[in-house]
């Protein structure tokens, strides 16, 4: 975006009063328009200030995704309210059938109640947060001398914000997985922890039992480890009621699988492992995320999250007390909506800057009725 188009972009829609003040942009002027636009009356400055963040900042803001790998799981704006009500309708069971024609056969009662809706679940996990950087008048300066100046100045602003708010995201998301984890642990009606240390180790002699320091060098390991993977890949097909936290009926087709893993995990799976015996074609889930670590904000049930909340959980990474390398899982157990997004800006007039406000807010949450599988060392 050059300068020009920018300044034009801004002008089209402004006010009759900057109309009048700033001429409009061609590529043999717009040194001139820059010129006009810093020496206007503050009211003029402003319009253009506000028109820069609001429309084209945001516009860059919003269409520019970069570097979160799970922003797929984003299922987009939520226009109202703050809580995410999840509907299951449980799968109809059979009733016997009465022809109830033979004389002393009770006929069976048409107008008996089976709720279609038999399962209701309410949850939010608000994560607001702000982001700002200063453009001070010197930068504005700079930024009219050459074609592209404006739209790079704007871009590198729009783009620290943007990889800031995709981290906290990148976060989050693992996070509410992560509490999944901690939460299904606790119920003891969910079937969904493979231990796959234990299980490797009754397969062989107690010689050639293996440890955590040791088992992802083992070539025979890691095949176990796939095998488990496409396993339980195929089991999550069928419909079954204890890999859930609600324990209702539900399954997941394999188009719809994802599985999140560790990347050291993968590192040592592509190393050691040929490639024939684990590739994403052969276990044919959707989707490999590769994740660099556990996220935690905590099983406490608290609902406000700030971005200092999101910590690295230790004990689930690979140097912890119960190190989980994968998740199979639905990405619809995991909603994350978007309720704020704002830009503003605040014009400090002694200091001759102005400082560029990101505001968002976003809603995460994972649904109790979804299927899903972890996969530990242990």
């Amino acid at each position: 975006m050059s300068v020009v188009s920018v300044l034009n972009a801004i002008r089209a829609t402004a006010t009759d009063a900057y109309q009048a003040t700033i001429p409009l942009a061609t590529m043999e002027n717009f040194t001139h328009v820059g010129n006009a636009v810093l020496q206007a009356p503050p009211q003029i400055q402003n319009e253009f200030f506000n028109a820069l963040l609001n429309k084209v900042g945001l516009q860059l803001f919003n269409d520019r995704e970069f570097g979160n790998p799970l922003i797929t799981l984003k299922k987009g704006k939520l226009e109202y309210g703050q809580t995410i009500e999840d509907i299951f309708v449980e799968m109809a069971r059979p009733f016997e059938y009465i022809t109830g024609t033979r004389a002393g056969e009770q006929v069976p009662d048409q107008f008996a109640i089976n709720k279609a809706i038999t399962k209701t679940a309410f949850y939010y996990n608000i994560l607001g947060r702000q982001y700002f950087k200063t453009i001070h008048e010197q930068d504005l300066k700079r930024a009219f001398l050459s074609a592209d100046g404006l739209g790079r100045l704007i871009s590198s602003v729009m783009l620290s914000m943007k990889n800031g708010a995709n981290y906290d995201e990148y976060r989050m998301a693992i996070a509410i997985i992560a509490r999944q984890i901690e939460a299904s642990d606790a119920n003891v009606n969910w079937k969904g922890h493979v231990h796959l240390l234990t299980l490797y180790n009754a397969t062989v002699d107690a010689s050639d039992a293996l440890t955590v320091n040791n088992c992802l060098q083992s070539k025979d390991f890691l095949q176990f480890m796939s095998n488990q993977f496409k396993k339980w890949s195929n089991r999550l097909t069928k419909p079954r009621s204890d890999m859930n936290n609600a324990g209702v009926i539900n399954w997941i087709p394999k188009e719809r699988q994802r599985i999140m893993m560790l990347s050291d995990i993968q590192a040592d799976i592509d190393t050691n492992l040929m490639a024939w015996a684990y590739n994403n074609e052969r276990l044919e889930i959707g989707e490999i995320d590769e994740i660099d670590a556990w996220y935690s904000i905590g099983n406490d049930g608290t609902t406000t999250v700030k971005p200092d909340d999101i910590t690295v959980k230790g004990e689930l990474g690979l140097e912890g007390s119960k190190p989980v390398v994968a998740v199979i899982y639905d990405p619809d157990m995991v909603k994350i909506y978007n309720v704020t997004t704002r830009m503003s800006y605040a014009e400090n007039a002694r200091g001759l800057y102005y400082n560029t406000f990101s505001t968002l807010e976003d809603i995460f949450a994972a649904s109790p009725f979804h299927n899903f599988v972890v996969f530990s060392l242990s």
